[in-house]
């Protein structure tokens, strides 16, 4: 991950992502992308210059004077944007990091995905989006929602909340549930332990449910009262997660690995509060372009009711 492209708007609230990226772009030996979009409000709401101008002065202007407005207007706010990203940029690079600053004109989730779609190998995308305390849903803004379900691209969702003091990660935890799909997470969370000496603990949730497991007859009946068919279900999780962490173990020193009886997002979202987890690192599968992604009913509520910051990996088939 060479990249971590940055989207801000200038509001409080988009640059609480900075302190994390600060933290990541370090570890990841990325650069940094700052990002401002500039939108044509007037323009997008459906309503053209010559309606304003009548509205206001009461006459239409010609037609060269409402494009020589139109540039004005938006060369202020061009100006205004470059001036923003260049106080935040300072910051960035008093910490010894590369940065790039970016002012573009367009739809912000659009822009956003284009340019992280730019970059190759990748690019890692960080917002914030403002939340609830507690396990309330996160209220996630138009913009954050379109770019997780439209970019191919790795995203970092952080919180909106009171600023804390931000630290490189102590214990990221990835979810897994054995297959092929899930595991497509571990290798940007084992770059991310590696590089920050962090815990990285392997979770898989047991399902208490029949109807959970491949060929098993009576679909919807609850196993939560057979005792010994969910510590053997248990425990073969857990030798599955064991054999994963000794294939990690040459990059990773310290890794955890934890089998819960539950239902996944439940569990995911309660061990990262009960662990005091820095970072999840969770896969989710989705299709290619501009195509929404299918995003799993796991990684969805994790997405909107974890606490935590999250990064979504979107994998491929």
């Amino acid at each position: 991950m060479q990249t971590i492209v940055v989207p801000l708007d200038g509001s409080e609230l988009a640059a609480q992502v900075l302190p994390y990226v600060r933290v990541l772009a370090p570890l990841l030996g990325a650069k940094v992308h700052l990002l401002r979009v500039v939108q044509d409000s007037h323009l997008s709401s459906g309503e053209s210059w010559t309606q304003v101008l009548i509205s206001v002065y009461g006459v239409p202007e010609s037609e060269a004077l409402q494009r020589d407005q139109y540039d004005a207007s938006m060369e202020a706010l061009r100006q205004q944007a470059r001036a923003y990203l260049h106080e935040q940029a300072q910051t960035l690079e008093g910490a010894g990091i590369e940065v790039i600053s970016d002012v573009r004109y367009g739809s912000p989730a659009e822009v956003i995905v284009e340019v992280a779609a730019g970059y190759a190998p990748g690019a890692l995308i960080a917002m914030a989006t403002h939340g609830y305390s507690g396990l309330r849903r996160w209220a996630l803004g138009s913009v954050a929602d379109k770019v997780v379900h439209a970019t191919e691209a790795p995203v970092l969702l952080v919180r909106g909340q009171a600023q804390r003091v931000v630290r490189p990660p102590r214990r990221i935890l990835t979810p897994l549930d054995g297959s092929g799909l899930a595991r497509q997470a571990l290798p940007l969370a084992s770059e991310i332990a590696r590089a920050a000496h962090a815990e990285l603990i392997l979770l898989r949730a047991v399902v208490p449910m029949i109807e959970a497991y491949v060929g098993a007859p009576m679909l919807g009946r609850p196993i939560v009262e057979n005792n010994e068919a969910l510590d053997a279900l248990r425990e073969y999780a857990l030798n599955d997660l064991n054999a994963e962490a000794a294939s990690l173990r040459a990059e990773v020193s310290h890794i955890l690995t934890h089998a819960i009886i539950g239902y996944p997002a439940e569990v995911i979202v309660d061990e990262a509060r009960e662990m005091d987890v820095d970072l999840i690192v969770m896969a989710t599968h989705g299709y290619g372009g501009l195509r929404r992604w299918a995003l799993g009913s796991v990684a969805d509520k994790v997405l909107h009711a974890t606490t935590t910051p999250l990064i979504l990996v979107r994998v491929s088939a």
